[in-house]
């Protein structure tokens, strides 16, 4: 009984010991998979701890799982970057939402993104209203408040009117936040996001074909984290489909070459931004049974040495502040 006892108070517990010690970004990787079901692997979502507080970038399913798992102190989570409307980047926001208000989060979880978050915020407001009440009623007691306020998704809006333009989306202390518009058409506008604190930087560039602009906006980050898809990969798995009579996905996996970025594109951007290290995530292909990491990632080194690796859920980097490492650790 101790153990289970002991065992129940480490899952519950935040691991924020070391959050609180350390100074700098901190990249932790929820989700690197795409739409796919992939064992190991939920659906794209990254997380950035700064000045004591968390961040979220896309919210796919499975990712707060992960984030619980690992005790990431959901609590101190004050907003979710939302990079485009697709299913897999945001269909988790409700049961962050829920399980960080009911961790103790004192404010509004704030959505920032493209516009069509505040349908988002709206939505997932009313699908768990009456979660929210249920559980005020069974848990409020004496010292122990669920305020409903508190709660709530409160939307954020960013526009960005030019197609390869930015804007400041979010300031807190030191940390700056800028989005920047990306080309995933017809999903417009699509974001990527670059975070900046105490010399630091890290740039996220949520879905997109390959686009120089991105370049010139993470000039001189730390690390690119870039979404990548093989398109021979990708075709074969269309044919596969045609083969067995499947018509419809076939169709729907051949057009998704239209609109990601290949894994030697993505090194090609991080060689033009100057980036210390490029990491590929959001691997619609990783797991499957045609993948494999050489045959995925061939090409990147043609141009010359980069410092690139493919994500993990549970892969770590940390940008201590006022210093150039890039360290790379796991959960």
């Amino acid at each position: 009984m101790l153990r289970l006892l002991a065992a129940v108070a480490l899952l519950l517990a935040p691991a924020a010991a070391h959050a609180q010690a350390f100074d700098g970004l901190k990249v932790i990787f929820c989700g690197t998979s795409g739409p796919l079901p992939v064992a190991g692997r939920a659906k794209p979502c990254t997380a950035i701890q700064a000045g004591g507080s968390l961040y979220i970038v896309d919210i796919g399913p499975e990712a707060t799982e992960n984030l619980m798992t690992w005790r990431l102190p959901l609590a101190s989570v004050k907003a979710v970057f939302i990079t485009h409307l697709h299913s897999d980047h945001i269909g988790d926001l409700g049961e962050l939402n829920m399980q960080s208000w009911v961790g103790g989060r004192a404010q509004p979880l704030e959505v920032v993104g493209p516009r069509g978050v505040e349908k988002l915020a709206a939505g997932f407001n009313l699908a768990y209203e009456p979660d929210h009440e249920f559980r005020r009623a069974h848990h409020e007691r004496e010292g122990i408040r669920f305020p409903i306020s508190a709660g709530l998704l409160k939307a954020r809006p960013v526009a960005i009117a030019k197609p390869d333009g930015t804007a400041v989306a979010w300031k807190d202390g030191d940390l700056t936040v800028t989005a920047i518009r990306v080309a995933h058409e017809p999903v417009e506008p699509a974001f990527a996001y670059r975070f900046d604190y105490k010399g630091r930087s890290v740039v996220i560039s949520g879905d997109t074909r390959k686009w120089p602009p991105l370049a010139v906006a993470a000039k001189g980050a730390d690390v690119l984290v870039h979404e990548a898809q093989n398109n021979a990969m990708t075709r074969q798995m269309s044919q596969a489909l045609a083969g067995m009579g499947n018509a419809r996905m076939s169709s729907v996996m051949a057009d998704t070459v239209t609109y990601h970025t290949e894994p030697r594109e993505a090194a090609e951007l991080a060689r033009q931004a100057g980036v210390k290290a490029l990491v590929l995530s959001h691997l619609t292909q990783a797991g499957l049974p045609m993948f494999n990491p050489e045959t995925f990632g061939r090409g990147i080194d043609a141009d010359g040495k980069l410092d690139w690796r493919l994500a993990k859920d549970g892969m770590t980097i940390e940008l201590p502040a006022g210093s150039s490492e890039v360290r790379f650790g796991a959960y």
